[in-house]
């Protein structure tokens, strides 16, 4: 065999193997996740800066929303595949009007001691029970489940709604409105609970209303569209498996995570460093009862038309 004939054998396997190397590394497989500035998005931000879309060959593209409604809104647009962390009530309200949109993988497991929601008022409010709140002005979140599970929980206490003015107000808006005395109370989530407690001059009346009214609560889900995983199966399930891998990491390294929330979110660090994370199961662990304990509390306060079988929203997608 000649010189030239072994040269001209030598260049062509090595590009052979060279296209073999591109064919087995492969361009990474994009996802479009929605996401919410806020804490019930972290295992999002734990998954990029751990790269673990990246080991599994996923190229994931954040797309920020102002609220839960609009990022369900564009979920059924077609415009992003999963939604990591959403409140469960606009997903019970799609799964009533348009069913079998998406699938719950995980969700929340929120207790008194982890929860994060608190009632607030000032350090020096004459309100020292809810049966004092008859005839106070209360800040609530905007939206109509925030004030229909309030009022729910009202008169589990006694107290008669009808006997409180509720203000919808923006977290932004909500510490200041109460240190005006725009309002009297506060129903708050984090991190505006653990701000206002850190830097003094109000207190806890109550601790959270969403875990007196169901405990667990599993009020915060991580929901995937079933078309996605029809068409993508393989893609969906890696992507499930990497934000899987995120919630595990923050069960074991909390701290960590915490320390993330200044990068991603408008939380300062001192107050990240103390804010609750609600504990969320992982695909394996999700419970159909306590989701079906939720949706009849739905229900019971009038936030949903009818019942729906919890079991509808977690099947696997056919």
């Amino acid at each position: 065999m000649n010189k030239r004939l072994v040269a001209t054998l030598a260049a062509i396997a090595a590009l052979v193997l060279a296209g073999l190397w591109v064919f087995g590394r492969r361009e990474p497989r994009e996802v479009r996740i929605g996401s919410l500035p806020i804490i019930a998005s972290l295992p999002i931000y734990v998954a990029q800066e751990r790269q673990l879309f990246a080991r599994e060959n996923i190229r994931a593209r954040t797309i920020t929303f102002s609220s839960s409604n609009d990022m369900v809104n564009a979920l059924v647009a077609g415009e992003i595949e999963v939604l990591p962390a959403v409140s469960l009530v606009p997903i019970v309200h799609l799964e009533i009007q348009d069913p079998g949109k998406v699938r719950v993988f995980s969700h929340s497991r929120m207790n008194s001691a982890n929860a994060l929601d608190k009632i607030l008022v000032k350090e020096a409010s004459k309100i020292q029970t809810l049966a004092d709140l008859k005839g106070r002005r209360v800040g609530v979140f905007p939206g109509t489940a925030p004030m229909k599970m309030l009022k729910t929980f009202l008169r589990k206490h006694g107290v008669d709604p009808e006997s409180v003015s509720f203000v919808q107000l923006p977290a932004a808006a909500q510490l200041s409105s109460l240190e005006s005395g725009a309002v009297d109370a506060l129903f708050a989530y984090e991190p505006v609970t653990t701000t206002a407690l850190a830097h003094g001059g109000y207190r806890m009346l109550f601790g959270s209303v969403y875990a007196d009214l169901l405990e667990p609560n599993p009020i915060g889900v991580s929901v995937i569209a079933r078309e996605f995983e029809r068409r993508h199966p393989k893609l969906a399930a890696a992507t499930v498996d990497a934000l899987g891998q995120a919630l595990d990491y923050m069960r074991t390294h909390s701290d960590e995570a915490r320390a993330l929330l200044p990068k991603f979110t408008r939380i300062p660090p001192e107050i990240a460093a103390r804010v609750n994370l609600a504990d969320t199961t992982l695909t394996n662990q999700v419970d159909v009862q306590n989701l079906q304990a939720f949706i009849d509390l739905l229900y019971e306060s009038g936030e949903i038309p009818r019942k729906i079988d919890a079991q509808r929203l977690v099947a696997p997608t056919q």
